[in-house]
């Protein structure tokens, strides 16, 4: 597990009291990845603007050289020895703030739109969604091309890519979320395992929780009820080279086929995790996966060509 501690926001007494009788509903994580300037100013507009719990994901070494703790002490602090990696900060954000729903956001990023109630009953719907990352916009306001759709490349993992409707609210299926950013049902989120810290990269880890919540059944979408923009960023290009533990996400995505109803395992060559094939693959993942990575890769495109 990595190590962090976590410095937990002043509230008065009665506020203590009243928070033992009822689960808040929703908790804000932003995670520090940018200057000073752009995290305190991040923090001054959620806490001028939203009336919801709010969380700082960073370093203690950071933390301590702008006296964050001391000049914010309405805000949770979850502090890192180490930089870790984004599914770690997320991973824990999940396991600190105890609400219904969770949100994560980044320092260099504005909120443009966020339709609340709206987001919340999509959450709760039948179908069940793990979580609806957002519109993301570069600093000119262009709509960058932010949704994912399965894909392979001979034997490799490889998303296209899709700019997401804007011109009406609707939702659009999303294979995993960029960075990391998104509205999370908490809950869920933890029984699908969250994020899996033994994967080093940021684009794996999201892909591999990703696909992994849409085999067992919860869809992923982004809407623009949900909307951000980067002040600083012309466009998001993720890194897709080789990473440790890149070959437990192909293991987890690709070693499952449904053939004719039932779930058979096959490895996925060259990218097989034995361990984790014979651990989690064969004795869980096969009872439980409701389609497979090949299906979902069908049906998305013909959903596109439609």
């Amino acid at each position: 597990m990595p190590e962090y501690k976590v410095i937990h926001r002043k509230q008065d007494l009665e506020m203590k009291i009243s928070s033992l009788y009822r689960q808040e509903q929703l908790a804000v994580g932003i995670l520090d990845l940018s200057s000073p300037e752009m995290l305190k100013g991040t923090l001054d507009w959620f806490l001028s603007s939203f009336n919801f719990c709010l969380h700082v994901i960073t370093t203690q070494e950071r933390a301590e050289e702008f006296d964050l703790v001391q000049t914010y002490p309405g805000v949770t602090f979850i502090l890192f020895k180490n930089k870790m990696t984004t599914g770690d900060y997320i991973n824990a954000l999940s396991d600190v703030c105890y609400t219904t729903y969770f949100l994560v956001f980044r320092s260099d990023s504005v909120m443009i739109e966020y339709d609340g109630e709206y987001l919340m009953n999509i959450l709760s719907d039948r179908t069940h969604p793990s979580l609806i990352t957002p519109v993301m916009l570069s600093e000119e306001g262009e709509v960058l091309p932010t949704v994912r759709g399965p894909f392979l490349r001979g034997r490799d993992f490889d998303p296209i890519s899709f700019t997401p409707t804007v011109d009406e609210l609707t939702l659009e299926p999303n294979l995993y979320p960029i960075m990391g950013l998104g509205l999370y049902d908490r809950a869920l989120f933890q029984r699908l395992r969250a994020y899996d810290s033994e994967i080093s990269g940021e684009f794996y880890q999201m892909a591999d929780y990703g696909v992994r919540s849409h085999l067992l059944g919860h869809p992923i979408y982004t809407s623009r009820a949900f909307t951000v923009q980067f002040p600083t960023r012309k466009s998001i290009i993720e890194d897709r080279s080789p990473c440790n533990g890149m070959n437990r996400f192909y293991t987890k995505a690709l070693s499952v086929h449904r053939i004719a109803g039932k779930n058979v395992v096959e490895k996925w060559k060259p990218y097989v995790d034995k361990e984790l094939l014979n651990t989690e693959i064969k004795k869980k993942q096969i009872i439980i996966q409701k389609t497979d990575f090949f299906t979902l890769m069908n049906n998305w495109k013909e959903k596109s060509d439609d």
